[in-house]
């Protein structure tokens, strides 16, 4: 399979996890709107997939997937299942300790995270309960990312890719389970976690029989830590510490949510939600598509071809995220209404969420300037300089984090996130490699000034739309879908067609935005 045929797979498969997982979030608030169990849920399954994220997805693929396709093509299937029989057994057993220790200390650990429960409250031993129903969850999801990382060295990406979506599948099934049946929220959200862990479970021996119907399998032996398994595990660590990162700021943004009023936890992550549609959208396709056109020429000593790709990496994703953050400033409240709005969720938590849109909106073209920029870094083989950047936002964040909320509350929570994003992104410009820098030429400052007017213009355009259209009361009509969907057209004509018109009138050659000639 090829590089762009592989890339169309993930990232078709990507956007349709991300979908789903929107779909199960509308499900879950219209079940158990936006509470005490939706908070301690959300906690639960933000514990086990951090752990997930750092250890069962980059980290380990960059270290497993090249290793392992080296000894499948120099020495053959049959070491490659000794390889595979021996990081199957490791990472169990490390695995498996690490979920026993943390269970034991479960009540411990929340304590940290959660500063703002009262700990004798519903809600604090609510999570603790769900959070180790959940919590194995990782054990599995782990083995999952290890038969995946299998596949993907025989260029099998599209089952790996669309297992993702189980979670969201399972918990959303869990919730319509407890809805039709009329259980109580407190049955319901113990049901879900349960159906979390099935997930897991699910996941794992989906991939696994995808990977013996390839002709491999696991043979467990004693002598099991090699120095392949060492090399493996080694090599993970910078990509854990990385992950860790970020991981450590959504942690710290979960502390600060606990001291705001219940429900909070819950607005934030469908804020959150909304915001990862462009960004894990574009910021994937972006990085998966630069990097090795990046690398290739990086590799040649092509420095000015590289810049070149960069330039115009930088001008598309300006041209999609300016219009994804005007849209989400000028429409929060018709976005999160026509989003939510249902059910057990009120034009309340509307508000709080919509406040948390506009946050994380500021800061979408920094998130997606630093996966754009991270490309440079690896390309050039430099993976420890995104890592120091990335602690040093977190300490950032939590200075913002003090310095804003008690202030700005949910808006400010959003917004000392996209704070960290911004400076995290400046860094990586700033220390980015010199031959790499785009040249900031008429060219690139026309296209952004253009872009820029398109979004103001945009802005001003759906203001006046929201003002004549928009009541807080639409939010609860059938009507709004009409109304939104007139708003999005009139959105995206009003912005491209004056972006366009200033490029005419400023004479660039690129200004047919809708051709292909035009990117090139």
């Amino acid at each position: 399979m090829g590089v762009m045929r592989a890339a169309i797979t993930v990232g078709g498969f990507t956007l349709l996890s991300r979908i789903i997982g929107f779909l199960r979030e509308c499900v879950m608030v219209f079940c158990l709107g936006a509470g005490i169990y939706t908070d301690a849920l959300l906690v639960a399954l933000r514990l086990a997939n951090t752990f997930r994220r750092i250890f069962a997805e980059g980290a380990f693929n960059s270290s497993f997937l090249p290793r392992f396709s080296k000894v499948l093509n120099n020495e053959g299937q049959e070491n490659a299942n000794i390889v595979l029989a021996d990081v199957f057994l490791a990472l169990t057993i490390i695995i498996s300790v690490f979920c026993v220790i943390v269970l034991a200390f479960f009540p411990s650990i929340l304590r940290i995270i959660l500063s703002g429960f009262d700990v004798l409250s519903e809600r604090f031993q609510l999570t603790v309960t769900l959070g180790r129903i959940c919590f194995p969850y990782l054990l599995f999801i782990s083995l999952a990312s290890l038969f995946a990382g299998v596949l993907n060295t025989v260029n099998r990406f599209a089952l790996p890719s669309a297992v993702h979506s189980l979670l969201s599948l399972f918990t959303m099934t869990a919730m319509l389970i407890g809805y039709f049946f009329d259980l109580s929220h407190f049955v319901t959200v113990h049901i879900v976690s349960v159906f979390v862990l099935l997930s897991g479970i699910t996941q794992s021996l989906v991939l696994f029989s995808a990977v013996k119907r390839c002709g491999f399998h696991i043979k467990l032996r004693l002598h099991f830590w090699s120095d392949k398994v060492k090399d493996i595990l080694k090599n993970m660590i910078p990509g854990i510490i990385g992950a860790g990162v970020w991981q450590l700021n959504l942690l710290v943004d979960t502390t600060i949510s606990s001291y705001l009023p219940t429900g909070t936890i819950t607005c934030i992550n469908l804020a959150d939600r909304l915001n990862q549609f462009p960004l894990g959208t574009l910021g994937i396709a972006l990085s998966t598509a630069l990097l090795p056109v990046l690398s290739k020429h990086i590799a040649s000593k092509d420095f000015h071809s590289a810049s070149k790709e960069l330039e115009k990496g930088l001008v598309f994703a300006f041209l999609l995220t300016l219009f994804a953050t005007t849209l989400f400033i000028a429409l929060s409240e018709p976005t999160v209404a026509v989003a939510f709005q249902r059910g057990l969720f009120e034009e309340e938590q509307v508000k709080i969420t919509a406040d948390a849109v506009v946050g994380f909106a500021i800061g979408l073209p920094a998130y997606v300037l630093t996966k754009v920029f991270s490309s440079v870094y690896f390309a050039c083989g430099d993976t420890k300089s995104p890592v120091i950047f990335g602690g040093i936002s977190v300490i950032l964040n939590a200075l913002f984090l003090v310095t804003f909320v008690p202030f700005l509350k949910y808006f400010g929570l959003a917004l000392c996130t996209s704070l960290s994003a911004v400076s995290n992104a400046i860094m990586l410009i700033i220390f980015c490699n010199k031959n790499i820098i785009p040249e900031l030429n008429i060219c690139f400052f026309a296209n952004i000034f253009a872009q820029i007017c398109g979004s103001f213009a945009m802005y001003f355009a759906l203001n006046g739309l929201k003002y004549i259209f928009w009541t807080c009361e639409m939010g609860t009509s059938i009507m709004k879908w009409p109304i939104y969907g007139l708003f999005l057209i009139i959105a995206f004509i009003t912005f491209f067609c004056t972006t366009i018109i200033i490029l005419k009138l400023l004479n660039q050659s690129n200004w047919r935005l809708w051709q292909k000639e035009s990117w090139q």
